[in-house]
Parts: C-alpha cells; structure tokens; sequence
C-alpha cells in the first residue's frame, strides 16, 4: 500500500518521475525512523491492529499545510525523496504493485 498526501500542484516538481512524491506526507508500508530522514517535520510509526509491531512509517515534509507553490516546502519534499532513494528506501512505483 502507498498513500501519498499532495496537493495536485506537486505534480511534477517531485525528482524521481518513477517513484511516488513526498508531498505534504507519505505513507511507506515498512519502518522508517526520524534519524534516516532527518528532512522530515515528523515521521510516524504506523503500528499494526496488536499495537505490537511497526507495520509502516508516516512521514510528515512540514508541520503546516504543504503548499506547492512555495518554494521551502518543494525543496524539502525533495530532500526527502532524495534522502530515502540514496538509502535504497523509496521504492519505484512498479515495485509497489510487485513487493506490496
């Protein structure tokens, strides 16, 4: 599962065509803590129904509204899907029809 939060304005300014956006949040289906993205405003561990194991990450690009047309906010969203790549964590979108 993926669950990208953007507005429709992002479209385009992310940096990896092929993998999905940053935006104002973005949900990985596996664990993520705040030290690998440091860029992020907050990561969330998404827990499973037992509240016993990390079953996904939410992360958060700012604490307000994200708004495309500022210039922060899409370079922060871009540090992040930058950072995640470089650690082999943001999956291309083909992979998550395949792994997911």
């Amino acid at each position: 599962m993926l669950i990208q939060i953007k507005p429709g304005e992002y479209a385009g300014k992310n940096v990896f065509p092929d993998r999905p956006g940053a935006g104002w949040m973005l949900y990985l289906p596996f664990a993520i803590n705040a030290h690998q993205v440091p860029e992020a405003a907050d990561v969330i561990k998404i827990m499973d129904d037992k509240g016993k194991a990390q079953q996904g990450s939410l992360i958060i690009t700012v604490a307000e509204t994200f708004d495309a047309q500022n210039p922060e906010h899409i370079k922060k969203a871009n540090a992040i899907e930058t950072r995640l790549v470089d650690q082999d964590l943001l999956p291309t979108n083909r992979e998550f029809v395949t792994k997911f």
